[in-house]
């Protein structure tokens, strides 16, 4: 019992502690490089100067990443370049590069990437220009290192042995006298890897014994002397300010030296303090994490940016990374063999006083936001984090909201139609839990008339379902259900066209049917549609019932064709719900989506306002597939071989290359053999945008399981739902790459279902559903910019929110023009400012500002009853603002909100008075 607490409670300090490591201040916690190099076998030497002339050195610096030359000798001295020009010129009155020598571009970064402009030529006159009054000068000189990510081939080959690479000479001009200096590149195998991961183990097993022993404040003092030398050793070897550079580069581990100094200042006072010991664990989390893992490849090389020598380095690095680990590793097996801190000694929640207890609504712990947004990554915030840690000592906890509450917060959450889109593709930014897609067909002989009622009554009960009003006449099915976020997003299908009046030549190009792609196992029976709804909510029963009055509603116009129902992720079921889901495969699934925050969102997720089919504006065609996973087959594989065929590691989604989740794929990164490390037929090499001329689409999927095939088999797998600008640049040449060139990922799913569907823009003022194209001469602004100008309606007082208030109260000023006007901004608080904005009746313009980093909507939804009007800003970007003009000309309260962050509180209310 106590040790899983304990483990549970160092879980949430090693949060802390590379949460911290994940902001801006977190540079320290990538490798120590210097000039572009860190650790590796690659050594750089140099001869003397030849000619020896007093005053006159030159040097390689920088762990072989530079050169530097120091001219006290009282002339000029010009160093040549890389075809023999004038590049650089070093005397008295201090340094100066030729304009006209490429190797001014060429040697600005370490790879050589900056670009030589058009017009330099090297055998022009020197054009210098100064760039240092000191006759000393550091230049990354690419004769001296190896400029290829590929080892060379006889490294390749035989890595363990010692090698010369190149040799070169660098020739420099004084006074008519040519001095010249030779050097080596060579390869020089490391120390053994395993050998030195041993000493790592070997170092924190003693930290571990002494920290059990009581010596833990030595532990940690010892810690905090070992990184500072490790850092100030790198620091000391940058060429400009090594002061400087120590400050700028351990922002994360003057944190970290602050909680372990700390936790010796507890232990001196109380050596038995279990507070003082947790933070101790979380600071060797930290300067681990920080210090030691990025550097480890410090200890089996032959080089690395240190100024003090190797072994200094390897010696250093190896007691940051294994005393960091033992000090955590040490604290449960510490408590455990603490009699004071068994179970018997815990005061139970329901025994604990009741003023002892905290409030929900001001937890002791931060919240995750509010942690955040303190500025973890700072060193206040990393120190108040470890803190705060410390206090998770006190077993404790804050009362749990009374379950009604927590239902309620769930049952009566409404999605804001982001106008002129639909809700359901774009909003909610979390997809909700459980989802149908269903498929209808209009009986034979129905007219465009019959159409456009049941098209008129389907927006009429959709704005009632979605906004958890009772309907006329209900089946009762959802009675005492809140709308639980639901979404209604309805289309049409190709098969459409040609019926109820509609000409099949006046279909798009984008709602073509689909072509073929190899391999499908597709049922005609379950694919294709007249129309097609896509429902969502977090509460299966909601969606069911949503449904059924729509299926109820088109009785006799149209019947469904096919329904399929799936699953997502439950609100609060992840610490972070903006993380990406996972697949049934157990693969993170999304990580490359668009994002509302990207500037292209919109050109390749929704129809542009200039489109020719003008009733698609503001609409999103979808494509829908149902893929049967092979769950049998793929479980058979290891894991290392599943994510060959992704591409990405399993746990964390990055991928294999290395980096984070979010790290761009390098398509091209090798695998040390030589090899690719993402292999061709991989699923993200051939799904890229990169690799489909740009291709993109917004997939919302849902898992799905419908019980065993007639093998025995699972019925299990992905309705893929993909949103697009136009499936012709979108998914069709995506998927027929990955057909054609035999994605691995093939061979474990089945595609059985296809539809296509021009899901339509969202209706405006009394308009419905499809209006456009059913009555194409009609007033239906259906689409149009995304602000515009309308009527608003009031909602009564008692339908705000109690602390609507929070952003503040403003006053809208009327101008000469008789238009009242305001300014609202928004930022990354997920607030309006001001929140309550006072008007008179008449024309009130908004000028809504986002100056924050996270896209927002502002959606004027009125009463709101079904027909009334709507207007909306969609999808600001950070940065951006754009104006909304509502002609409100009743007194009363009319709310708007952010489509996105309703959830998180964002909503305002104009009071007309």
């Amino acid at each position: 019992m106590i040790l899983r607490t304990t483990v549970r409670r160092l879980a949430a300090v090693a949060a802390l502690a590379f949460a911290a490591l994940g902001g801006p201040a977190a540079g320290a916690a990538s490798a120590h490089t210097v000039g572009g190099s860190g650790a590796s076998n690659y050594v750089t030497t140099i001869g003397p100067l030849t000619p020896a002339v007093p005053g006159l050195t030159l040097e390689v610096v920088e762990n072989g990443s530079k050169l530097e030359v120091q001219n006290r000798s009282g002339a000029d001295v010009v160093v040549d370049g890389y075809v023999g020009e004038p590049y650089l010129k070093v005397g008295p009155s201090g340094t100066y590069t030729n304009t006209n020598s490429p190797a001014t571009y060429l040697n600005n970064d370490r790879w050589a990437k900056s670009p030589v402009p058009a017009g330099v030529d090297p055998k022009s006159a020197p054009a210098w220009k100064k760039v240092s009054d000191a006759p000393v000068w550091r230049w990354h000189d690419h004769r001296i290192h190896w400029m290829s990510t590929t080892p060379p081939p006889a490294v390749k080959s035989a890595p363990g042995k010692p090698h010369d690479i190149s040799t070169w000479r660098i020739t420099l001009h004084r006074e008519g006298q040519t001095v010249t200096a030779d050097g080596k590149l060579t390869w020089r195998p490391g120390p053994s890897k395993a050998l030195r991961l041993t000493g790592v183990v070997l170092a924190a097993a003693v930290a571990v014994w002494l920290c059990v022993r009581g010596w833990t404040m030595w532990v940690a003092l010892g810690l905090v002397l070992a990184d500072v030398l490790h850092s100030a050793g790198v620091a000391a070897d940058v060429a400009d300010g090594a002061v400087g550079a120590f400050f700028k580069g351990n922002v994360v581990q003057f944190a970290a030296w602050a909680a372990a100094l700390g936790a010796v200042w507890l232990l001196a006072r109380n050596k038995e303090s279990a507070g003082a010991r947790w933070l101790a664990a979380g600071a060797g989390l930290l300067i681990a994490a920080a210090s030691g893992v990025p550097d480890l490849s410090v200890l089996w090389s032959s080089t690395a940016p240190f100024a003090w020598g190797m072994t200094l380095a390897q010696v250093l690095v190896l007691l940051v990374t294994g005393v960091g680990f033992a000090m955590a590793a040490a604290l449960p097996v510490y408590l455990r063999m603490t009699p004071g801190e068994s179970p018997s000694h815990i005061v139970p929640l329901e025994e604990a006083k009741e003023e002892a207890l905290t409030s929900p609504s001001s937890p002791s712990i931060p919240s995750r936001r509010s942690f955040l947004a303190t500025g973890v990554t700072s060193v206040g915030g990393v120190a108040a984090g470890a803190a705060g840690a410390a206090l998770l000592l006190d077993d404790r906890r804050p009362a749990p909201a009374p379950a009604g509450e927590l239902v309620a917060g769930l049952g009566t959450t409404t999605v804001a139609v982001p106008f002129p889109h639909q809700a359901g593709i774009s909003v909610p930014a979390r997809q909700q839990s459980h989802g149908t897609v269903a498929a209808f067909d209009l009986v034979e002989g129905v007219t465009r008339d019959q159409l456009k009622a049941l098209m008129k009554a389907w927006t009429s009960a959709i704005a009632d379902l979605t906004a958890g009003r009772a309907l006329t006449a209900d089946d009762g099915i959802a009675l005492g259900s809140g709308p639980c976020s639901l979404t209604v997003t309805v289309g049409f299908g190709p098969s459409l066209f040609g019926k109820a009046g509609l000409d099949a030549a006046s279909r798009p190009p984008q709602l073509a049917p689909l072509p073929a792609f190899g391999a499908e196992q597709l049922d005609p029976a379950r694919s294709d549609g007249d129309l097609g709804v896509v429902l969502a909510a977090d509460d299966a029963l909601v969606v069911f019932h949503a449904l059924r009055t729509l299926t109820r509603i088109a009785a006799g116009t149209a019947k469904p064709r096919w329904t399929m129902s799936g699953f997502s992720r439950a609100p609060g079921s992840s610490p972070d719900p903006a993380s990406t889901g996972r697949n049934l495969m157990g693969q993170l699934d999304g990580t490359n989506n668009p994002t509302a925050s990207q500037p292209d969102f919109e050109r390749k997720v929704f129809v542009a306002a200039d489109a020719d089919a003008a009733w698609m504006r503001g609409g999103s065609y979808l494509v829908f597939r149902r893929i049967r996973m092979l769950l049998d087959s793929w479980d058979a594989q290891s894991t290392e071989d599943q994510e060959k065929v992704i591409g990405r590691r399993k746990d964390t989604g990055a991928p294999l290359p290395g980096g984070s989740e979010h790290t761009p794929v390098n398509l091209a990164a090798q695998n040390p053999d030589g090899s690719l490390a993402i292999r061709g037929d991989a699923h993200i090499r051939l799904a890229a945008p990169a690799t489909n001329g740009g291709a993109a689409m917004l997939r919302r999927g849902l898992s799905y399981h419908d019980g065993l095939t007639a093998d025995g088999k699972p019925d299990a797998g992905l309705l893929f739902l993909a949103w697009q600008a136009d499936p012709g640049t979108g998914f069709v040449p995506v998927q027929q790459r990955l057909t054609k060139n035999m994605d691995a990922l093939n061979r474990f799913t089945k595609h059985e279902t296809s539809a296509l569907f021009a899901m339509v823009p969202a209706p405006s003022g009394n308009a419905y559903l499809g209006q456009a194209l059913l009555e194409p001469g009609s007033a239906s602004s259906a689409a149009g910019s995304a602000a515009g100008s309308t009527t608003g309606s009031a909602v009564p007082p008692a339908a705000l929110p109690s602390d609507i208030g929070s952003g503040g109260t403003g006053r809208a000023v009327l101008g000469a023009d008789g238009v009242q006007r305001i300014t609202v901004t928004a930022d990354d608080s997920l607030r309006y400012h001001p929140s309550i904005i006072e008007a008179s009746p008449g024309t009130v313009e908004i000028t809504f500002k986002n100056s924050g980093t996270v896209a927002h909507t502002m959606s004027e939804d009125g009463s709101p009853l079904p027909g009334e009007p709507v207007a909306a800003i969609a999808n600001l970007a950070g940065g951006d603002q754009t104006t909304m003009s509502l002609k409100l000309t009743q007194p009363g309260d009319y709310p708007f909100q952010c489509g996105y962050h309703a959830a998180e509180g964002m909503y305002a209310v104009i009071k007309v008075r």
